[in-house]
């Protein structure tokens, strides 16, 4: 019988030794190298902007221009603004742990590129009023 009669400690086994195989943690935890920790850095600080000179644009009456993000205000009201952001940043992170290191970093320069001009172009955009 594959179950044992004795009880089992907090890790596991009965001799209170670390079960055998790898730490079922381990297969969770990722290197993050320098390049991928300034993206990242780079990353949440303009999602952060973004979110920002979205709802400073939406409070002066201009108009979203991303249809996904218009779906999203129309549903949640301003604060689906920063669902949408947070879930991006969710598929971003799941993309991002599976991938090997150099697509990854492609990945994540993609998303800070894109990210920095969405902020750069709302900021001009506030700035024309």
């Amino acid at each position: 019988m594959w179950l044992s009669s004795l009880p089992l400690d907090r890790m596991g086994s009965e001799s209170g030794s670390p079960p055998d195989g790898p730490d079922p943690l381990e297969r969770f935890e990722r290197e993050l190298p320098e390049s991928h920790a300034v993206l990242w850095t780079v990353i949440i600080v303009a999602a952060a902007f973004d979110v920002v000179t979205t709802l400073t644009g939406l409070g002066a009456g201009l108009a979203e221009g991303n249809g996904v993000a218009r779906a999203f205000l129309a549903t949640y009201g301003s604060s689906g603004i920063g669902l949408l952001k947070f879930a991006a940043l969710v598929v971003l992170v799941v993309t991002w742990h599976f991938l090997p290191d150099r697509p990854a970093e492609l990945v994540l320069t993609g998303f800070a590129v894109i990210s920095v001009l969405t902020v750069g172009l709302n900021a001009l955009t506030l700035l024309s009023l």
